[in-house]
């Protein structure tokens, strides 16, 4: 259960709705797609995509995400496992190369990610897709990072730290989204895995210390 300050939305954020709304994410054949455009390729079978069940309580945050998730054949503290292959789309990420910092890191392939990827934003395309947003996130006990596979695969790996505490199965261990702006595409993910987390707050919801203003 989230913390007393953390348990409530304000009024003009995400709601959970019944049911799913529709996703412009779907998996069709071995492919995921966003807007019928293919985004990952020879995704595994135990993969799945799950439509985000949240909504806005004001128009200017649509829903269009979805979350992944993946089925292990057998429990552990630690899986590694593909989620499919990225070829040939422009991304930028953020990855952690030390226990306290992160950097930025850019390439066109699965193969080009580094371990530790905490964030991936990739390019629109001149074929129509636009910006799209993969994001590892927190199931449960367990912690996930994204790293290169074989072949061009993006790797998630999920973890824990205690050898006693194993899963098998996870259905949001990776949140997708998509928009045509850059900027408000990272805005409206942190907002629905806020809602869907409900284990912190984010910025404009909380009460800047003065000292802010010191650094201009």
């Amino acid at each position: 259960m989230a913390p007393p300050s953390l348990s409530k939305s304000s009024p003009d954020f995400t709601t959970h709705v019944n049911g799913f709304n529709p996703s412009p994410f779907h998996i069709k054949g071995p492919n995921l797609l966003v807007n019928d455009h293919v985004v990952l390729s020879d995704v595994p079978e135990n993969v799945t995509a799950t439509p985000c069940s949240y909504s806005s309580t004001t128009e200017s945050l649509p829903t269009t995400g979805c979350f992944i998730g993946f089925d292990a054949a057998v429990a552990s503290s630690r899986h590694v496992v593909p989620i499919g292959k990225l070829k040939n789309i422009r991304f930028m990420t953020i990855f952690r190369f030390k226990v306290w910092w992160t950097t930025h890191w850019i390439g066109s392939n699965g193969r080009e990610l580094e371990t530790e990827t905490q964030i991936i934003i990739l390019d629109k395309s001149n074929s129509g897709h636009q910006y799209v947003l993969i994001l590892p996130i927190l199931e449960g006990q367990f912690r996930a990072s994204i790293q290169p596979g074989q072949d061009d695969n993006i790797d998630v790996c999920i973890e824990n730290g205690s050898s006693q505490v194993k899963g098998n199965s996870y259905c949001s261990v990776v949140y997708l989204h998509v928009s045509e702006d850059p900027f408000s595409l990272v805005k409206e993910a942190i907002k629905i895995v806020r809602a869907h987390l409900n284990t912190f707050n984010l910025l404009d919801e909380k009460t800047p210390l003065g000292i802010i203003e010191k650094f201009g």
